[in-house]
């Protein structure tokens, strides 16, 4: 154990202490159906930084326990198979151990807090890894993967109260619950008599806190109102390789997608959805009429409405200013951003609206502020063509030629509660995400990134369609009930159903991430609020 020094053998106990908590953080998070392990989860970790001397000690047991977190959750990120690209293994090798670094942070600052104001510190607590997650969820840096809410996404009862709080206020409530469970172990534990009354009205709490947002769920399922499921849609997960398409014949993609459409094309549904960058080549450009003129006749004769993902392109005037991230296209001597993007195609209309990812995945997709640190972009580059992705400008809401109003993401976008619900806020009735997992096999990270899909519903009161290359591909209710029987992974399906469409907002798609920024503000005037004690009082002195 080098990375501990002989002065540090002290901490060893500190040390297993926060390994438990990662290891019980990491079996709590799907695809395990352990989530309510999450809620005694910290408890372990409380413990430990009870009693580590020091910040030094404070950083390395707490950076190699959310290791282990990150280890037994993210392991999947290097995809690990002979196809993947090499940039892609090194690079998730670099954020399994670069990531835990983030985790010690809420937990020095803690420790700051409880040097200066002792044991009620532990009130600050939640709030102050609260603010934490809600951080980690900003700027082009942000990866908030493993926001603590999101280990109960299997347990629709818990979850039903996100209407009002988002996944954040899930992650409170689990993390209080973790403070009253570790004050009960305290009185239980201590030397001192304990005194029943006082255990008895800690463990009632702790019940009722826990227990309370259980019950309330099990009420508004039971008598969840929908309107009428009077809106068809239908699915297509080909199952095609990730690397393999981006240099495969542009015709022989297309006619599969075509023929798996037609397959389904008798149940009549008012959208057809197909996954990620499922047309891997700028469709819409001229240079590739003749196979959008064959998409379009076979939507005109099929009569389906189309969602596709597919790579966009915007063209600069010649000699016009441009990004220090955009492309040089050699032909026509002109400089063009490309989007990881969607269209809907609809019979008869020759114009396709579309939509560009916003939120894109760090170094996977983009290199985070690509146009302040342009010289970083083409020693960073991976292949399979889809780095260097341009930002996208809108959220777009798709309108059907039935006065219909949606909403796409694209992949990594739909872990992101607050950037989703704008759609919601500009009207979508119903959300669809688009993504393509295949570069991580049969891992834990598709079944994660299925899950987390089921916040999004229930956030919002909208169904969600999820169309997957490789899968899983589902049809969600907003309550987060499963409308059709997920697809299994790595296998090549269709699934349709009717979904609700629904209108009125909730208080979260209203007001976002209120939590988290109430957190940063509580957790910034603490901070703050000691510090200027601190210089006060040394200044007294």
């Amino acid at each position: 154990m080098s990375f501990l020094t002989k002065h540090d053998t002290r901490i060893r106990r500190e040390l297993l202490l926060f390994c438990a908590t990662g290891f019980l953080l990491g079996v709590s998070f799907p695809p395990s159906h352990f989530g309510w392990v999450a809620f005694v989860s910290f408890v372990p970790a409380l413990f430990a930084i009870n009693s580590v001397g020091t910040y030094s000690s404070t950083f390395k047991v707490s950076y190699i326990g959310f290791l282990i977190f990150n280890v037994i959750t993210i392991y999947w990120v290097g995809g690990w198979s002979k196809e993947t690209d090499p940039f892609m293994m090194i690079g998730g090798a670099a954020l399994i151990l670069g990531h835990p670094l983030f985790f010690t942070v809420p937990f020095l600052v803690y420790k700051f807090i409880k040097n200066n104001i002792g044991n009620y510190s532990l009130i600050l607590f939640p709030i102050i890894y609260v603010a934490f997650e809600h951080l980690h969820s900003v700027t082009q840096f942000a990866f908030p993967w493993l926001t603590i809410g999101y280990s109960q996404s299997y347990n629709l009862r818990e979850i039903q109260f996100a209407e009002y709080t988002g996944t954040l206020g899930v992650s409170l409530h689990i993390l209080i619950v973790n403070v009253l469970v570790f004050l009960i172990l305290v009185r239980i534990l201590s030397h001192q008599k304990v005194k029943v009354r006082s255990l008895i009205i800690l463990l009632s709490c702790t019940a009722i806190t826990w227990l309370g947002p259980v019950l309330y769920g099990g009420l508004k399922i039971s008598n969840a109102k929908l309107p009428p499921l009077n809106y068809k849609v239908a699915v297509i997960q080909p199952n095609i390789d990730p690397y393999a398409k981006w240099i495969g014949n542009p015709l022989q993609i297309l006619n599969e997608y075509e023929d798996q459409t037609r397959s389904i094309a008798y149940k009549q549904p008012s959208l057809v959805v197909w996954p990620e960058t499922a047309i891997p080549f700028y469709i819409l450009l001229p240079t590739y009429s003749y196979y959008q003129s064959q998409l379009r006749s076979f939507i005109d004769s099929a009569n389906v409405s189309l969602l596709t993902g597919l790579p966009l392109a915007k063209y600069y005037k010649v000699n016009a200013m441009h990004r220090p991230s955009s492309h040089y296209d050699e032909i026509s001597q002109r400089y063009y951003d490309a989007y990881n993007g969607a269209a809907l195609f609809e019979p008869g209309q020759v114009v396709s609206q579309t939509y560009g990812k916003i939120i894109l995945v760090p170094f996977a997709e983009r290199i985070p502020y690509a146009d302040r640190f342009p010289f970083l972009i083409k020693p960073l580059e991976w292949g399979v063509g889809i780095s260097n992705w341009a930002v996208g400008t809108d959220t777009t809401v798709f309108k059907t030629k039935s006065n219909v109003r949606f909403s796409v993401v694209i992949c990594y976008e739909s872990i992101f509660g607050d950037y989703v619900r704008e759609f919601v806020k500009k009207g979508a009735e119903f959300l669809v995400v688009i993504t393509n997992d295949g570069w991580y096999g049969n891992t834990s990270g598709p079944y994660q990134h299925a899950a987390y899909a089921i916040f999004r519903a229930v956030e919002n009161r909208r169904a969600i369609v999820r169309s997957a290359n490789t899968g899983i591909s589902e049809l969600i209710d907003p309550y987060g009930r499963f409308i059709t029987k997920p697809t299994s992974y790595n296998t090549k399906a269709t699934i349709s159903g009717d979904i609700p469409l629904m209108k009125s907002l909730t208080f979260y798609s209203k007001h976002g991430d209120w939590i988290g920024r109430f957190a940063d503000i509580v957790s910034l005037v603490s901070i703050v609020m000691i510090v200027f004690i601190k210089l006060v009082y040394k200044k007294g002195k």
